[in-house]
């Protein structure tokens, strides 16, 4: 009975942990009729596009390009010119919204490409389609998972400066980032990439830094940002990650239940 016991809390644990990383992904503040839009003709406008050329948009065949899903999406912000040296502590104070709102297109559990759609007289309209979203979905899979293990948190926004895209959150009162900049390129942003969580005061002092040697101050959306080759095959997959999170922390969990028990006295 104790196994069973225990092996139910596990179990408990684990759908606890699923559930909270989902909602995290889910909870992106996209109107409905965006996402409506998004689902449906969005998405069949995406692959209409992209099968002019799949080969060319990173895909290997037309199959794939048949099968793709859609993922998380954000309202896209950019840097706002006239705050961006006002403050010292906040990449979401100095930044703005488009009205343009951008989803991650899945690729067999993995973040392949972009779909951006905005409002269009009485309608939508597909802005964007294609592009390297494996970054992105990386940075998205660090910073959920993170989230999901705390209870003080806001849902992540959505920033693009140049060619790098940040998810920026307040986590336990203060506001941290993650780029989508891969190690190998963290030279470029002052040793910050994708691999964690990092404070937006120093993300916002090396930006300051940047635009000082050459960016625009008086031009929206450009904070000062290096370039970064993308690369198509760098694909992460979302859902496995977010599955063995849930796995470890339920492990953790239940141990931890397990000890409590075992030191428990036996009454007789």
């Amino acid at each position: 009975m104790r196994q069973v016991k225990y092996f139910s809390v596990f179990l408990i644990s684990i759908f606890i942990c699923f559930i909270s990383v989902q909602n995290i992904y889910a909870s992106t503040n996209i109107p409905e009729d965006i996402q409506k839009y998004a689902e449906g003709t969005g998405l069949e406008e995406f692959k209409k596009l992209i099968l002019e050329d799949p080969v060319g948009y990173g895909y290997a065949d037309k199959d794939e390009v048949n099968n793709v899903t859609l993922g998380p999406g954000f309202e896209v912000h950019l840097f706002d010119a006239s705050k961006f040296n006002n403050v010292s502590t906040s990449l979401i104070d100095v930044s703005k919204p488009t009205g343009q709102y951008e989803f991650i297109v899945m690729s067999n559990g993995l973040g392949k490409s972009f779909l951006t759609i905005e409002r269009y007289e009485d309608s939508f309209r597909v802005v964007v389609a294609g592009g390297d979203a494996s970054r992105l979905a990386k940075s998205l899979d660090i910073m959920t998972n993170t989230l999901s293990t705390n209870s003080d948190y806001t849902y992540p926004v959505l920033i693009k400066d140049g060619n790098i895209r940040y998810l920026v959150a307040n986590l336990n009162g203060k506001e941290v980032n993650i780029p989508d900049v891969p190690a190998e390129k963290n030279a470029l942003m002052g040793g910050m990439d994708n691999n964690q969580l990092w404070d937006s005061e120093k993300t916002i002092s090396f930006l300051k830094q940047v635009q000082s040697h050459g960016g625009n101050p008086d031009a929206d959306g450009t904070g000062g940002y290096p370039i970064l080759e993308s690369n198509a095959s760098n694909g992460v997959n979302n859902y496995f990650l977010t599955a063995v999170t849930s796995l470890l922390v339920a492990a953790v969990f239940t141990f931890i239940v397990y000890l409590l028990f075992k030191k428990k006295p036996i009454k007789k």
